[in-house]
């Protein structure tokens, strides 16, 4: 029993020592952040498996040839599409993954629709991506978040639905031009060195007056909060996912401050909630209709919720206030990213942007205006879009976490805690590898299917009760800006910046 003995066990720890002392003296702090991190994934990872196990749920198998530490992350950052596509042809449906030390499911085909359609009490897009990766709970409070989950979609389908499209087209061309005046030059080259950035600022231009109101439609506080709230939310990731959570609350005040924006909302919106509230207030006294313009922000303001014991009420001034960056954070970051997908593919394709001017000249000639019946008519417009929307799905995306034990439809099961990611690229082409070159890029197969309307082939903006309410107000944004842009500029690169070259110099 010498083995027992404790010199002989400090004996035996003392070369293991010396080796991790020598490891911790030469790495640099960020080989020790990126060390520890992956470490606290993998422990907690394996924590999860070995429950699982006890459990004796029937796992999806995991693919092999992980490697030590960053797991599949080295096939998937070199050949993403191949490496998908063999993981399907060799496991099937769904399998399992590590990523950066990190168990995640992968869902394809019917595994895929099922996990999209998926109830939020069962997979839960909020709690896998909203609070453990972005941590919005760390901005929001439970109320505020409430908002984003349960009004906001309510209000979207009753604001901005197709049929209101229309009525909105005046209200965004007008922060359209606003936009473009304040941003880009009118008799010179306008290089843009950080085109996400620059078009997540045009973007607000043209949401601020349509979905919040011509109150603050050239202010110039909320629109930039609006265009940079996003950002400031991503650049936080990377500290939260090597940063064991215990320590979060310490590097919190270090990180980037998210809660100035708060404060600038509740300093500028609050005072245009007050005078609506007591114009409708008057306007009720009166037995009279308050006339108010019927936008996102006074959807809000209108929007009744009732308690546990049935009480109606309302939203208060600062809870509004608070949601309207949700509104940001879902209107402005996704849609300047597939505005900046768009003009770079016209970029790469010079064939396609010729196709799409011509069209527009012939639709829209001169200074034409812009209607929902011109922008019907742009064929080749709607086709393009909707191709690059199929072409930008992420190959792994809608990271949901199962909010207790899940079985697919297949028997395959993932335990509470899980998280499960959808190959959205091979959901929309059948496979990841398809038209994935650019000289592939090809509208025409898009056949004249409207932009906004879901189908087997084309889930980037989600299935079922979870389709993206807002993807009306931003295709057409979408479709304003490339007609107008194109019109104005002539769009090109310089090394990485865009440049933007008014046509009439």
């Amino acid at each position: 029993m010498d083995y027992l003995k404790p010199s002989t066990s400090i004996q035996f720890l003392q070369p293991l020592t010396h080796h991790l002392n020598e490891l911790f003296r030469r790495s640099t702090k960020k080989e020790l952040v990126f060390l520890g991190a992956t470490t606290a994934l993998t422990i907690y990872n394996l924590s999860a498996y070995i429950t699982a196990k006890r459990q004796k749920l029937n796992l999806p198998p995991t693919v092999a040839f992980s490697l030590p530490f960053i797991g599949h992350n080295l096939y998937m950052m070199l050949m993403p599409n191949k490496f998908i596509d063999w993981c399907n042809n060799t496991y099937g449906e769904i399998y399992n993954l590590v990523i950066f030390g990190q168990t995640v499911t992968v869902a394809s085909g019917k595994c895929a629709e099922e996990a999209l359609k998926a109830k939020s009490e069962d997979l839960s897009l909020e709690h896998g991506v909203l609070r453990d990766v972005l941590h919005l709970h760390y901005v929001f409070d439970d109320k505020t978040m409430n908002i984003g989950f349960l009004a906001n979609p309510v209000v979207a389908k009753a604001t901005i639905p197709s049929s209101k499209m229309p009525g909105y087209i005046p209200g965004i061309q007008t922060g359209l031009e606003i936009g473009v005046n304040a941003l880009f030059k009118p008799n010179e080259p306008t290089i843009v060195n950080n085109p996400s950035v620059t078009l997540q600022k045009f973007v607000a231009y043209m949401s601020v007056p349509t979905l919040i109101g011509d109150e603050v439609a050239t202010n110039a506080d909320v629109i930039k909060s609006f265009a940079e709230f996003t950002g400031d939310i991503t650049r936080n990731v990377a500290f939260f996912l090597t940063i064991p959570k215990f320590l979060h609350p310490y590097v919190l005040p270090y990180l980037q401050n998210v809660r100035k924006h708060n404060l600038i909302m509740e300093k500028h919106i609050g005072p245009v909630i007050r005078q609506r509230r007591e114009k409708m207030r008057l306007a009720k006294e009166a037995g009279e209709d308050h006339g108010l313009e019927s936008n996102f922000l006074q959807g809000l303001i209108e929007y009744t919720k009732k308690d546990n014991n049935g009480v109606q009420s309302t939203y208060t001034e600062k809870e509004l206030c608070h949601a309207v960056l949700l509104i940001a954070f879902a209107s402005v970051h996704t849609t300047s990213m597939n505005l900046s997908f768009c003009i770079y593919w016209l970029i790469a394709r010079p064939d396609l942007k010729q196709r799409l001017i011509d069209e527009i000249e012939q639709v829209a000639p001169g200074n034409t205006p812009i209607t929902a019946e011109i922008l019907g008519k742009m064929k080749f417009l709607n086709n393009f879009i909707r191709e690059v929307l199929r072409q930008g799905a992420d190959k792994l995306a809608n990271g949901k976490k199962a909010m207790r034990d899940y079985t697919f439809y297949n028997g395959y099961q993932v335990a509470k805690g899980s998280i499960v990611e959808t190959t959205l690229r091979q959901v929309n082409f059948g496979d990841n590898i398809t038209r994935s070159a650019v000289k592939d890029m090809d509208p025409d197969m898009s056949l004249n299917k409207i932009s906004t309307t879901p189908a087997k082939d084309f889930v980037t903006f989600g299935m079922g009760k979870h389709l993206c309410p807002g993807r009306f107000f931003a295709v057409q944004e979408i479709e304003m800006s490339l007609v107008y842009l194109l019109k104005k500029f002539d769009i090109n690169t310089v090394s990485d910046p865009l440049i933007f070259i008014p046509k009439n110099m």
